[in-house]
């Protein structure tokens, strides 16, 4: 996924009094638009970078951004990008988010977005301001490609060739006879849901390719599954990140089978926070499955990566790195695993890693740096800084489930 178990980036946001609907249909105030000039019989290839995002190119103001392709949020601009435009303000209103905040933003009529030759005018999207969210601001300076743009047409997310696919006709689309359909149900606000098996009930999820975690569950759902779960775990000094900033707090996992019409996933984690939240499949997916979005038609499919299938279980060090306050620090260690046992800490301060120096200089090169360790490496040495002295500590990826 690659953002590390520690962090989970969800950017969809919702309407403050929708807080804890899940896939009910309620509708609280108009959904954003966007619109194009006839566009008919097109085709068009855009290249994405997923660095635990899908970011894509967006024209907009007559300069380039990076926007993130998010199904199951709004269409968002930067407030940066809004003060060099200066769009029509439609209104304003209270947006809250995952994690819980709640603020008032702006809604924008932008007068165009175009990506890759593919222009929407009159572009309903709300400001939104990366300051108190950093890893958004390492992967996005144009904010986001929301459902009311994505539901007009069909997508199709290729991670094996990092390419986008939009068209206005699903013939053009190949290999969908080798594909999964998996009928959807779009809410008010082109946000898409179905049914999806987990541990053998049935669970309305949405595809939120907006959330980096591959499940993440209410709280109030998760408790439907959490006294039969074989295995649990906790995160402790987790984060959840959306656009309006962080909250760090203990994140809960169980273990899960998940069946999506026979797509299968075993003994994977599903997070939780007590608080408010939804319960949604993320862009983890993307790298086992072609995923081919068609919500006019509300349907999706599902096409295997064949050089990259699905892994069994949760593979991880047990904790996290992140840089802050100048100082690399350990978060998000798991309660009882081997790092933890090892007598690492949540909040220890890492001065080097496998007897190399920290020189990355800022959050988004550190992250870079941490992501690749975390994912490629088997055994990692770490010096930390524990009552004032440097101790080095080896730590073992392990099957958390």
């Amino acid at each position: 996924m690659a953002l590390r178990i520690a962090l989970h980036v969800i950017f969809g946001l919702y309407a403050a009094v929708a807080l804890g609907q899940g896939g009910e249909d309620v509708r609280l105030f108009e959904p954003l638009k966007a619109t194009t000039p006839n566009a008919k019989d097109f085709y068009y290839e855009l290249p994405f970078e997923y660095p635990g995002a899908i970011i894509i190119k967006a024209d907009i103001g007559g300069e380039t951004y990076n926007f993130g392709l998010d199904t199951g949020g709004y269409t968002m601009i930067t407030d940066a990008i809004q003060q060099k435009c200066n769009f029509i303000i439609i209104k304003n209103e209270p947006l809250g988010s995952t994690n819980g905040l709640t603020k008032n933003t702006d809604i924008v009529r932008a007068d165009s977005l175009a990506m890759g030759g593919l222009v929407f005018k009159d572009v309903e999207a709300y400001t939104v301001n990366f300051s108190n969210s950093p890893t958004a601001q390492c992967l996005m300076d144009g904010g986001l490609i929301g459902s009311a743009i994505i539901k007009n047409y069909v997508w199709q997310i290729d991670y094996s060739t990092k390419k986008v696919t939009v068209t206005d006709n699903i013939s053009k689309i190949k290999g969908l006879d080798k594909a999964t359909k998996v009928r959807v149900h779009l809410n008010n606000h082109g946000q898409p849901y179905f049914m999806m098996q987990v541990n053998g009930h049935y669970q309305w999820f949405m595809f939120d390719t907006g959330c980096s975690s591959l499940l993440y569950m209410d709280p109030k759902d998760a408790a439907k599954y959490t006294t039969d779960a074989t295995a649990h775990a906790q995160l402790l000094d987790g984060m959840v990140e959306t656009h309006h900033g962080r909250v760090t707090d203990t994140i809960n996992v169980f273990k899960a089978d998940i069946d999506l019409e026979g797509i299968q996933f075993k003994d994977k984690p599903v997070f939780y926070r007590q608080g408010s939240g939804l319960t949604l499949l993320g862009s983890p997916i993307i790298k086992n499955y072609i995923v081919t979005l068609n919500f006019s038609d509300d349907e999706m499919y599902f096409q295997p990566i064949e050089q990259s299938p699905p892994a069994d279980g949760w593979e991880r060090f047990g904790f996290n790195l992140e840089y802050t306050d100048g100082q690399y620090k350990v978060t998000g260690l798991i309660a009882g695993s081997l790092a933890a046992k090892t007598g690492l800490k949540s909040g220890d301060v890492v001065l080097a890693i496998n007897n190399n120096k920290i020189t990355c200089i800022d959050y988004c090169d550190c992250r870079e740096t941490s992501q690749s360790l975390l994912e490629k490496e088997q055994v990692l040495t770490l010096t930390v800084k524990q009552k004032g002295q440097p101790k080095k500590i080896v730590v073992k990826k392990e099957k958390i489930f």
